[in-house]
């Protein structure tokens, strides 16, 4: 899930389209042919700002118009035109993001497109047995639902999203989704500014200002997960400590996560006069999203730094 809340439909053909028969008889339905369209374009905007992920989209695209996405409580078309660059743009980390979810699924974990982290069986297995991750609040601070900015979304009583219903395995398919598509984001940022496109670079930016801090959001939640397993229920909380896959996967993509934050906040040399036009976002970020998402995940630090692998 990204800054807007997105879920995931699964794609309905209506009866009423027509169908195309290929040279070599399977039949196509124009969906198929305007799916394949937008996702080439993208594809072919990939690989000029954010090639790392290339192949991700190649199997795992997934489109801005699958999306339900809900404004005000109403859910709202996507209308999303790839011929538009403007469209791509705008929906570039979100594509990312979500190609992520469609990559992990419940097999594994993305960490970057060299290092893909499957899940074994037994590990599969154990999923079952945890726990919903809204009970983490107990052990968040009392103004969390006002104060933490994706808390509702992803582990608020009630959410349907995975990162509650399939407690820490959801959240870290969902830490690994923002990181990525933070990452993406600063890839494009970095080559449009080589391509001396100052603007298009901003736009990158800002886009990754707006989910940078995720990443104290979901240590957290995952913080708060392992303490609250590890005092109520102990034998789950073996399981999870068990989780070598994910424990790796939650390593690899903290690892990741850090070198990106660390870019964002290198940027004002390399800007230089520039800067002034992300300065105050990033301000912004930090003061209202940053420094109590920081401070509710430094509360964790014993949790997180057994959970971590040595590598």
């Amino acid at each position: 899930m990204m800054k807007k809340i997105i879920n995931i439909l699964a794609i309905s053909i209506s009866l009423s389209f027509s169908y195309d028969k290929l040279q070599d008889g399977t039949v196509s339905t124009n969906a198929d042919c305007a799916y394949n369209s937008e996702k080439n374009l993208v594809v072919q905007f990939t690989q000029q700002y954010a090639p790392a992920y290339t192949e991700l989209l190649l199997s795992s695209y997934s489109s801005p118009n699958e999306w339900s996405i809900t404004v005000g409580g109403v859910a709202t078309p996507a209308n999303f035109d790839a011929n538009d660059k403007n469209d791509i743009i705008a929906e570039f980390e979100s594509i990312i993001h979500e190609s992520i979810h469609h990559k992990n699924s419940n097999i594994g974990i993305y960490i970057d497109s060299d290092h893909y982290i499957e899940y074994s069986d037994a590990e599969k297995n154990d999923v079952h047995f945890f726990f919903k991750s809204e009970l983490i609040a107990v052990f968040l601070p009392a103004d969390v639902k006002e104060k933490m900015f994706r808390f509702t979304t992803y582990v608020g009583k009630g959410s349907g999203v995975s990162a509650n219903v399939k407690g820490i395995s959801g959240l870290m398919n969902e830490y690994s989704a923002y990181q990525n598509g933070c990452n993406a984001a600063i890839m494009a940022y970095d080559n449009a500014l080589k391509e001396k496109d100052t603007t298009l670079a901003v736009k990158f930016f800002k886009s990754a200002l707006a989910t940078y801090f995720a990443y104290y959001e979901f240590n957290s939640f995952i913080g708060a997960y392992l303490k609250y397993s590890k005092s109520k229920a102990p034998v789950i909380y073996q399981k999870i400590m068990k989780q070598n896959n994910l424990r790796m996967a939650y390593t690899l993509n903290t690892l990741q996560f850090e070198k990106i934050i660390q870019t964002i906040n290198s940027q004002s040399s390399r800007l230089k006069s520039n800067y002034k036009l992300i300065k105050s976002s990033l301000e912004y970020y930090k003061k209202n999203n940053e420094d109590y998402a920081k401070s509710c995940m430094d509360s964790f630090q014993p949790e997180l730094t057994s959970f971590k692998m040595q590598l």
